[in-house]
C-alpha cells in the first residue's frame, strides 16, 4: 500500500496546477455570467444555458480530481472509488445536456462546437471510469492516461466557455 501512496502522492504538483487552473476558470465563468445575466436568463437564450451549465460542469469536475488527488495517504478504494463517482456523475450530466440540446435552437453547437462540447467529455468521464477501476484493484500504471483526460477537459471546456462569452456579447457594430 506504500507503493501505491507514493506514486500517487508524486502527482501532487501536476494536480495542484490542474486544480488552480480549473479553480480560476471557474470564477472567470462565473464574472461572465454574472455581467452577463440579462442575457443568459432570457428565454430565447436556453441554449447558452445549456452550455454554461455544461462547461461550468466540466470545470468542477477538473477541480474535483485534483481535491481528490491532494487529500494525503491516499490507498486504492479512498482514490478509486471517488474518482469512479465523478467519472459516472460527469458522464451522466454531459449525456444529460447532449439530450437537452435536442430541444433547444442549436444555435451555440456546430460540427466542431458539438465534439468539443459533448464527444470529448464523454471519451474523458469513460476513461476516467475505466483508470478508477484499474486504481480499486491498486494498479497505479494508469493515473499517466489521466493526463490527457484532465488537458481535454481543461481545454474543451475553456474553449466552450470563450464560445459562450462570444455569443453572450453578441454581434458588434460594424461587424
Amino acid at each position: 500500500m506504500e507503493a501505491f501512496t507514493h506514486a500517487v502522492e508524486g502527482w501532487h504538483d501536476f494536480y495542484m496546477m490542474v486544480g488552480t487552473a480549473a479553480a480560476t476558470l471557474i470564477g472567470l465563468l462565473f464574472v461572465s455570467l454574472s455581467l452577463n445575466e440579462e442575457v443568459i436568463t432570457r428565454k430565447a437564450n436556453a441554449d447558452l444555458r445549456v452550455l454554461a451549465s455544461h462547461t461550468f460542469g466540466n470545470f468542477m469536475s477538473v477541480l474535483m480530481f485534483a481535491v481528490i488527488f491532494l487529500i494525503p495517504n491516499q490507498v486504492p478504494l479512498g482514490l478509486g472509488l471517488p474518482l469512479l463517482g465523478i467519472g459516472g456523475l460527469g458522464l451522466y450530466n454531459t449525456v444529460r445536456h447532449l439530450l437537452e440540446t435536442r430541444h433547444k435552437q442549436p444555435r451555440v453547437w456546430g460540427i466542431g462546437g458539438f465534439a468539443r462540447s459533448f464527444a470529448i467529455p464523454i471519451f474523458c468521464f469513460g476513461t476516467l471510469m475505466i483508470i478508477a477501476a484499474s486504481v480499486l484493484l491498486g494498479r497505479t500504471g494508469g493515473l499517466y492516461w489521466l493526463v490527457p483526460v484532465m488537458i481535454l477537459l481543461l481545454v474543451a471546456a475553456s474553449r466552450n466557455a470563450w464560445d459562450l462569452l462570444m455569443r453572450l456579447r453578441g454581434p458588434r457594430k460594424g461587424s
